[in-house]
């Protein structure tokens, strides 16, 4: 059974990173690791630095240099952290959030042609996954 749940495990992440991949971002006004900054800021609220870079795997040179693209660009705000004034506390602002759905939304408009060549069936079985999916993350209140 453990051998059966690590190659779920697999098939998940893979596929999962396989369809990010795969969908086209023609249109899109952010490049997608930006995007995923924006859209941990949304689901976590305001971070530092530093827990952004552990969160997204990345050095903090790497995450500073993006924050900075995006704060200039005023997607996001810095604040001093009420806990440390020598850390700086990242905020998404309106404009971010607005960026990140409109992304968003172009995301799945462009995905849209694909699934609408699949059977019902097979759309139930995705909208039924990715319930799942949601439930894994909120189960085990992962970082999303």
């Amino acid at each position: 059974m453990e051998e059966d749940l690590n190659q779920l495990g697999e098939d998940l992440v893979t596929t999962a990173a396989r369809i990010v991949r795969w969908v086209q971002t023609d249109g899109l006004t952010l490049s997608l690791a930006s995007a995923r900054i924006l859209a941990r800021l949304y689901d976590n609220g305001p971070s530092r630095i530093s827990d952004l870079a552990a969160r997204e795997r990345s050095s903090q040179p790497t995450i500073t240099n993006h924050v900075k693209r995006l704060e200039a660009a005023h997607l996001v705000e810095r604040s001093s952290d009420p806990s440390d004034a020598r850390a700086w506390m990242i905020k998404l602002t309106d404009l971010g959030h607005q960026q990140l759905v409109e992304m968003r939304t172009t995301l799945g408009r462009n995905v849209q042609p694909h699934l609408a060549r699949l059977p019902q069936r097979d759309l139930k079985a995705l909208r039924q996954g990715i319930e799942v999916m949601r439930r894994l993350l909120a189960a085990d209140r992962l970082p999303q």
